[in-house]
């Protein structure tokens, strides 16, 4: 009778080692599908961010060339403006206290026949940036050309 009490302590054991090692393998998933979760929610975020700046920029040099046609080096574009901040030394977070919103834009640039070619680039961080060197180690960059579509009529 005392072997088979000792017997039941051993296979409870057995039990609780295998349920904890399942609780364990369940969290770890859930904690992988909530990281991937978040990254593709700032994914989406920063593309949406990217292409607002890009619509900017594409109302600016439609709107007013020969003004658009002075901007060249690298800006930084803040939330809710629309005015180009030249960047001195890196662009603050700029979008929802989170992302990094930065502008590049080249004019007479010869990969966009003499025109000008914009990138805009929306930029964070997370627990998986561990490099001092690049501490947004995440960007959604969209490059383009902007021409000058003014029309002249002809007589």
């Amino acid at each position: 009778m005392i072997n088979q009490k000792g017997q039941s302590l051993i296979e409870a054991l057995i039990a609780l080692g295998a349920a904890a090692v399942i609780v364990s393998a369940v969290a770890m998933a859930v904690i992988t599908a909530v990281n991937n979760s978040d990254f593709s929610k700032n994914q989406n975020l920063a593309t949406q961010y990217a292409q607002q700046g890009m619509d900017i920029l594409r109302h600016k040099s439609e709107s007013d060339w020969q003004s658009f046609s002075a901007y060249g080096g690298n800006y930084c574009l803040s939330q809710d403006s629309t005015a180009l901040t030249p960047q001195s030394v890196e662009c603050p977070k700029n979008i929802s206290n989170f992302f990094v919103r930065q502008i590049t834009i080249s004019q007479n640039s010869s990969g966009c026949s003499g025109n000008a070619r914009v990138s805009v680039s929306v930029a964070w961080t997370d627990g998986k940036c561990t490099s001092s060197a690049n501490v947004y180690c995440h960007a959604a960059v969209l490059d383009s050309c902007l021409a000058n579509i003014t029309q002249t009529q002809l007589p």
